[in-house]
C-alpha cells in the first residue's frame, strides 16, 4: 500500500506535456503504448468496416 501512497504527484508534469502547442495530435503524444493502441483500434475499425461494406454489396447482388 505504500506504493500507491507515495507515488509521486506528476499531475502539473502531465499537464504541461498534453497542453503545449505542437502540430502532433494528442492521440499520438501519450507514448508507445497509446499510439499501439491507438494504431490498433483504427486498424480494426477500418477492418470491420471494409468488411460489412463487401458483406452489404455482396448482399445486394444476391450472393452469400
Amino acid at each position: 500500500m505504500a506504493g500507491i501512497l507515495e507515488k509521486p504527484n506528476r499531475v502539473i508534469e502531465y499537464q504541461k506535456f498534453f497542453q503545449t502547442n505542437t502540430s502532433t495530435p494528442l492521440w499520438i503524444r501519450g507514448g508507445f503504448a497509446r499510439r499501439s493502441f491507438m494504431y490498433l483500434f483504427f486498424g480494426s475499425l477500418s477492418v470491420g468496416f471494409v468488411g460489412s461494406a463487401y458483406t452489404l454489396t455482396q448482399m445486394i447482388r444476391g450472393k452469400k
